[in-house]
């Protein structure tokens, strides 16, 4: 059972946050005449640059929030380092995260019509969802908060999850899914980085067997960055990323898209 004080340390804290282009073969040259030319089996890579589109879903940190420098946080890093490469001609970003949002809004989401099309059009869908999940369970919880009420709502919010992934499979069946995972902003209070650091590790490890019950899917691991750093990674609000915490998960995408 927690400590209430910390359980309103929690709350209080918690207010401020989230409320490669495939090879192509050509055909070998069967003429009998010896043009003395050996004929390239493979077309580089980067021989046609690939045309992206990223539809970004989800909460908070898809839209931004508490990036110091107001350059819409991971995603337009995120794209810049895209566009560094020699075999992408061009990206197209849409951005559809909203602040607060939980899976239960999400799932509610993505009956927009807009999204909709943006996730039928994209090929690469990234995902954060779920530290309003937990929050709510802190408010509703405040003086009776225990593993087991984390592992309870767990279960629903894992059963939340699978329909968003099936609805985004349902209006596309091919895009890379990418799924960035939770992470602990209360590394700096010791007392209770301990029970938030085995909460979200639990709520991240059910998240993975979610998402590896669907195709094309990758998961993008962000907690050890937050957790085992000296750096300030976090905003003024002491919940999400600042411009440096986005450049750190911008990267982390960016190595699952073009290199896993």
């Amino acid at each position: 059972m927690y400590n209430p004080f910390l359980s309103i340390i929690i709350t209080m804290l918690l207010m401020s946050g989230c409320s490669g282009g495939t090879p192509v073969t050509t055909g070998i040259a069967t003429s009998n005449h010896n043009t003395g030319l050996t004929p390239k089996r493979e077309i580089p890579d980067d021989f046609i640059p690939r045309e992206l589109h990223i539809a970004s879903i989800g909460d908070s940190l898809t839209k931004g929030v508490g990036d110091e420098t107001k350059q819409g946080g991971y995603t337009s890093l995120l794209e810049g380092k895209l566009l560094g490469e020699k075999d992408v001609k061009s990206v197209t970003l849409e951005n559809f995260g909203v602040k607060g949002h939980k899976t239960s809004d999400l799932l509610k989401r993505l009956q927009n019509e807009d999204v909709q099309e943006g996730i039928a059009g994209a090929d690469i869908i990234i995902i954060t969802i779920g530290g309003n999940d937990i929050m709510k369970i802190v408010k509703e919880n405040l003086f009776d908060l225990s593993l087991n009420v984390f592992q309870k709502e767990q279960e629903k919010y894992e059963v939340r999850l699978r329909k968003v992934l099936e609805n985004i499979r349902n209006n596309n069946s091919d895009a890379e899914i990418v799924l960035v995972g939770l992470y602990n902003p209360f590394g700096w209070f010791i007392d209770l980085s301990t029970e938030i650091n085995t909460i979200v590790d639990n709520w991240n490890e059910g998240s993975k067997n979610i998402l590896s019950e669907f195709d094309h899917t990758k998961f993008v691991e962000v907690d050890d960055v937050f957790s085992q750093t000296s750096d300030n990674l976090l905003s003024e609000d002491e919940f999400h990323p600042n411009a440096k915490g986005y450049e750190i998960m911008s990267k982390r995408i960016f190595e699952a898209i073009m290199f896993e």
